[in-house]
């Protein structure tokens, strides 16, 4: 198996940013809020053998995820997910791809950490609604535990560009539960198997090399909020 090099660069990359992120987490976050939740959902795969959102082709998923609130509209959320991403040509495209009848399926994880911007600020006292939409976008990182892909030149670990749009509702000040629908954009042609093949040969079995493979999540969280009240002067003894 070959691996591109700009794969390597770019997820030896992504390993750094991390894991200076974990420890930014763990000093910092004692001052900030932050919340742990779970989430479920189902993931979808669109590319050569599949476009948009299909019953057939989704699967079922769950993560686990850490947001740190910088402000009352700005958030980092980190999630490692967990699923499955699927395809065939059992409902061809087009001609060629019944004719082709390709398909594919195995087990996926996903890692993102993404900046999400609230467009309502919900989180204060005196706030009118305790809910808010929210965009994101950020870095992540797929990694394929078992294909059925036979391209050389396949990769399991593939860099990817998480964005979407989510909904926030705020629970007694502590409990967070959400909504979202999110794309993740890859920079690969074969995630799905089916790519150029040997350009030397125009055979139709192959597929379109300029289009890239994506797949999405969509899903319901809850996440619980943990933060600390700061003294508004600092402690003297005895005084």
């Amino acid at each position: 198996m070959l691996i591109n090099p700009f794969h390597a660069v770019f997820t030896f990359k992504l390993k750094i940013f991390f894991s200076l992120l974990f420890i930014y987490l763990t000093h910092c976050a004692p001052a900030q809020f932050l919340e742990f939740g779970l989430g479920t959902g189902v993931f979808n795969y669109s590319g050569d053998m599949a476009r948009g959102y299909h019953f057939e082709t989704m699967n079922s998923g769950f993560n686990i995820f850490n947001r740190l609130n910088f402000s009352s509209h700005v958030s980092l959320k980190t999630t490692l997910g967990f699923g499955g991403l699927q395809g065939s040509d059992n409902t061809p495209i087009d001609a060629l791809a019944q004719k082709r009848a390709a398909e594919f399926h195995y087990d996926i994880m996903d890692l993102s950490s993404v900046l999400e911007y609230d467009f309502l600020n919900y989180k204060e006292k005196r706030a009118v609604v305790r809910w808010t939409p929210y965009a994101f976008l950020g870095i992540g990182i797929l990694k394929v535990f078992k294909s059925a892909s036979s391209a050389t030149d396949y990769s399991t670990v593939q860099p990817t560009i998480p964005f979407g749009i989510g909904f926030k509702h705020l629970i007694r000040r502590r409990w967070m539960a959400g909504f979202e629908v999110g794309a993740r954009r890859t920079f690969s042609d074969n995630l799905d198997g089916v790519s150029e093949g040997v350009l030397t040969q125009k055979d139709f079995l192959y597929g379109n090399p300029l289009d890239k493979d994506w797949y999405s999540f969509a899903g319901l969280s809850l996440s619980f909020m943990i933060y600390n009240i700061p003294c508004p002067f600092p402690y003297t003894p005895n005084n």
